[in-house]
């Protein structure tokens, strides 16, 4: 691990010895995501950020991900207002999160004894928020990452005939709403033609099922090219939504009855964009990849991590005991395209 340190720095005489960087540039793996910046203890890391913005967008545009990490912990919204970052509402998504203020939600709430693959925020939807902003509130003692992961290294070493396959053929997302992601949880309404007209928005097609239950469909493209960078990233969570994805310990953390069906516990899958079924050995050869090129850092209370959502995937580790993440979510993919 290669870090820099400012506190005990003294001369010759013993005298302490004021540093000259506010901010020093540092990694924590050889793959060098994120790319870390520690500041110094007297250090506005907002202001700091403020006028570096356009720096800090090449390196985040170059290494996927940035990890602010500061003694006095950075006012979050200052921070996403420094970055340049204009929020966007998060409704409609898969995770089991909950809003705890007008733009800023709970990271995660998935049950903690289970890992979350590394996937792209929305990237099964038509629009995404181009950035992710995660506010270490709560470190854990105990695992609880959020391991990274570069979507460009990844499309790279995809083998040529899978990754041909998922380039030519598309996938279809399938979407069922329960276990703690109920449809009004999901979409923050209980108003069905609200929900429909979201769904048509972003070209998501509605199923009601006996009554009240709903399931959702759309189709995705496999592959996406980043609008400021110009290059193409694997961006489809595949591996993360099909169904051979529930192994027992899912079943087991997630099941309230014997009688619970796979659709109940596991109500998210995903087929070619024809409606084909993808084999198992399929997912499975993505997974490993996506899981090889995963790496991680252990949270501490203030961290601010700012993850470019189509260059970089993320996940959660399992872990116990008390951890909490906060994320705000900005930049609307569609929006950056009109303009």
């Amino acid at each position: 691990m290669i870090s820099s340190k400012f506190a005990g720095l003294v001369s010759p005489a013993g005298d302490p010895v004021e540093t000259s960087e506010p901010v020093r540039r540092t990694v924590y793996n050889k793959e060098q995501l994120p790319l870390v910046f520690e500041a110094a203890p007297e250090t506005d890391i907002n202001a700091w950020i403020r006028e570096h913005r356009e720096e800090l967008r090449e390196d985040l545009h170059r290494h996927g991900a940035l990890l602010f990490r500061s003694p006095v912990r950075p006012d979050f919204d200052g921070l996403v207002n420094a970055f340049g970052g204009r929020a966007v509402e998060y409704q409609g998504g898969a995770a089991i999160r909950s809003r705890v203020s007008k733009d800023t939600y709970t990271a995660s709430e998935y049950p903690e004894e289970l890992d979350i693959r590394l996937h792209s925020e929305f990237c099964y939807s038509n629009d995404w928020p181009m950035l992710l902003f995660f506010q270490c509130d709560i470190a854990p003692s105990d695992r609880g990452q959020t391991p990274l992961a570069n979507n460009r290294a990844i499309l790279r070493d995809i083998p040529d005939d899978i990754r041909r396959q998922f380039a030519e053929r598309g996938l279809l997302y399938t979407r069922g709403y329960g276990y703690n992601r109920t449809w009004q949880r999901s979409y923050e309404t209980a108003d069905r033609e609200a929900v429909e007209k979201l769904c048509a928005d972003e070209g998501r097609r509605v199923e009601w099922i006996d009554g009240d239950q709903l399931r959702t469909y759309e189709n995705r493209p496999a592959i996406a090219s980043h609008p400021y960078t110009g290059e193409d990233v694997w961006f489809n969570y595949a591996h993360g939504f099909h169904i051979s994805r529930m192994d027992s310990g899912i079943r087991e953390a997630l099941s309230t009855s014997p009688d619970d069906s796979d659709e109940q516990l596991w109500p998210n899958n995903v087929f070619w964009g024809d409606g084909s079924e993808i084999d198992a050995e399929t997912i499975s050869v993505v997974n490993d990849v996506v899981e090889r090129h995963s790496v991680q850092f252990d949270w501490e209370v203030g961290d601010t991590l700012v993850v470019d959502n189509m260059l970089s995937a993320h996940g959660r580790r399992p872990f116990s005991g008390p951890r909490r993440i906060l994320l705000k979510t900005a930049e609307s993919y569609l929006s950056l395209r009109k303009n």
